[in-house]
């Protein structure tokens, strides 16, 4: 027997609720980076890290990390270990835009200031563009 507060959601609601659920997961995210994952690479001397990124298709990826000291030299990525990196991974696909992946897709890079616990995030969208005409021509 339906009651007065069994009344079903509206998409508004939904949509809501939805957004409020993304709000708190980028909120986790951002503060594991910050709290547990960011002083792990500041620990091992990376000052600087950049992720390039790209999809197509429906399949995106991360393509390759960069770890740079405060001097801006690239670090062997052999020091660091498997867990952190894996660990930077998932959350940096939390900061990727929605959809980059979809149809033409898109690409970029995402730079992490460890010092500073900044993300920059640049991206380029992938479209195709097409122009109709008519004409007519009379014989």
């Amino acid at each position: 027997m339906s009651t007065s507060n069994d009344h079903p959601r509206t998409m508004e609601q939904l949509i809501a609720d939805m957004n409020r659920s993304e709000a708190e997961r980028q909120r986790e995210n951002s503060r594991k980076l910050r709290n547990e994952i960011l002083p792990q690479f500041a620990a091992l001397g990376i000052a600087n890290i950049e992720v390039s990124y790209s999809g197509y298709g429906d399949d995106g990826s991360i393509d390759g990390i960069q770890y740079r000291d405060p001097t801006g030299n690239r670090v062997d990525r052999t020091l660091i270990p498997t867990s952190l990196v894996e660990s930077l991974e998932s959350c940096v696909y939390e900061f990727l835009p929605a959809g980059f992946e979809i149809n033409d897709g898109g690409q970029g890079t995402l730079t992490i200031d460890v010092q500073l616990a900044k993300v920059t995030l640049k991206h380029q969208e992938n479209y195709t563009d097409s122009r109709d005409s008519t004409r007519e021509f009379t014989l």
